[in-house]
C-alpha cells in the first residue's frame, strides 16, 4: 500500500468524507463595487466563478456562521459610500431567503458570531470622545429579537483574533505599508503560538510606489493636484484585514489598491483573486469536515491535505 492509499484510509478513519474534499477550501465572501454598489460576493478559494449575492446593495462586513451555511452582513441603504450606519441582514450561503435583522438606524459598524451560531453580535458608535468615538456592543438572537448590550471584555471578538489560524497553531499579520519603511515594501509575518520569534516573507508584488496608489473607483483625492482616485496614505503603519482558509494553509487579504489576494503560508502561490475587478472584506467560509470530528481531527485537515497534493 502506498504512502496515499495509507493517508486516504487515514482520512476515513477520522471521519472526514472523500467526497468533501472539493468544498475544503471553502468559498470567500467579500465586497466589491464592480456592478455600481458594494454588494457581497462569494468566489472560489482560487477566485474563480464569482457571483453577486445581494444584486445592487451598499452592504460591508458580510460573516459567515459558524456552519458555513449563512452569511450575515450590514446593508447601508442610502448611506454615503464608506459611511457606517445601516442594519443588519442575514442570507443563506447562496444568497437565498434575505431578511432583516435590525431597524434602528444605529451606526453599526462591525458584527460577528457566537461560536454556537445561534446569536450575532455587533459593534455600534457609541459617543464622541477626545480620542474618537466610543465603541458599543449589542447581541440580539437570529431573528433579530431581544437585542442586548454587553460588555466588549467579555465576549470574545474575532478583531482580537483575527490573525490567529483556524487549527489555533499559527497567528498571522500582513503588513501593507511600515512606518519608516522607505521601500514600501508589503510583508507576510506568521507567528507560530507561543513563540515570539516570526516567519518574515517579503511581498514584493504588493510593492507600493511613494505613498499614493490609484484606485479607479477610490474617493476624491486629498489633494487637488492628484486625479480623482488617487488614495495617499500617511506614513503610518497600514495593516491588512485578513482570513484564513479553514484548512489553514492560506491566507486572503485585501491591499492597499483594493483587490483580495490570497498566499500559501509558507510565502507561495501569491495570486490576485479579484481579476482587477476590485473587492474588499474578505471572509472565508467555515468547512464543517464531520458532525462527530474532533478538535484534533480537525486542525490535522490541512496537514493531510497538504500530504495528498503532493
Amino acid at each position: 500500500m502506498n504512502n496515499r492509499s495509507i493517508l486516504i484510509a487515514c482520512l476515513a478513519a477520522l471521519g472526514l468524507a472523500v467526497a468533501g474534499w472539493a468544498q475544503a477550501d471553502g468559498k470567500i465572501a467579500f465586497i466589491s463595487d464592480r456592478e455600481g454598489h458594494g454588494d457581497v460576493w462569494i468566489m472560489n478559494g482560487d477566485g474563480s466563478d464569482p457571483v453577486n449575492l445581494t444584486q445592487g446593495r451598499h452592504c460591508t462586513t458580510p460573516a459567515w456562521s459558524p456552519d458555513g451555511t449563512k452569511i450575515a452582513y450590514i446593508y447601508l441603504d442610502d448611506y454615503p459610500h464608506g459611511q457606517y450606519g445601516g442594519e443588519i441582514w442575514l442570507m443563506d450561503a447562496d444568497g437565498g431567503n434575505p431578511q432583516q435583522l435590525t431597524d434602528d438606524s444605529v451606526d453599526k459598524i462591525s458584527l460577528w458570531w457566537s461560536a454556537d451560531g445561534s446569536s450575532i453580535y455587533y459593534d455600534v458608535l457609541g459617543a464622541p470622545t477626545d480620542d474618537g468615538n466610543l465603541i458599543d456592543s449589542f447581541v440580539m438572537a437570529l431573528d433579530g429579537s431581544g437585542s442586548l448590550p454587553v460588555d466588549w471584555r467579555e465576549v470574545p471578538h474575532p478583531r482580537r483574533y483575527s490573525g490567529r489560524s483556524p487549527d489555533g497553531t499559527k497567528s498571522a499579520v500582513v503588513v501593507l505599508r511600515e512606518k519608516g519603511d522607505e521601500e514600501n515594501l508589503a510583508r507576510l509575518y506568521i507567528t507560530n503560538v507561543g513563540e515570539d520569534e516570526s516567519l518574515v516573507i517579503p511581498l514584493p508584488d504588493l510593492h507600493q510606489s511613494g505613498l499614493c496608489v490609484f484606485d479607479p473607483e477610490g474617493p476624491l483625492p486629498v489633494r487637488s493636484d492628484f486625479p480623482k482616485g488617487t488614495v495617499c496614505v500617511s506614513d503610518n503603519t497600514w495593516r491588512a484585514g485578513l482570513t484564513w482558509s479553514p484548512n489553514s494553509m492560506r491566507i486572503a487579504f485585501t491591499s492597499l489598491t483594493k483587490l483580495i489576494w490570497a498566499i500559501d503560508i509558507d510565502g507561495g502561490n501569491l495570486v490576485e483573486l479579484t481579476n482587477g475587478l476590485g473587492g474588499r472584506n474578505p471572509a472565508w467560509q467555515p468547512v464543517v469536515l464531520s458532525v462527530t470530528a474532533t478538535s484534533v481531527e480537525s486542525q490535522s485537515w490541512g496537514q493531510i491535505k497538504s500530504l495528498l497534493s503532493h
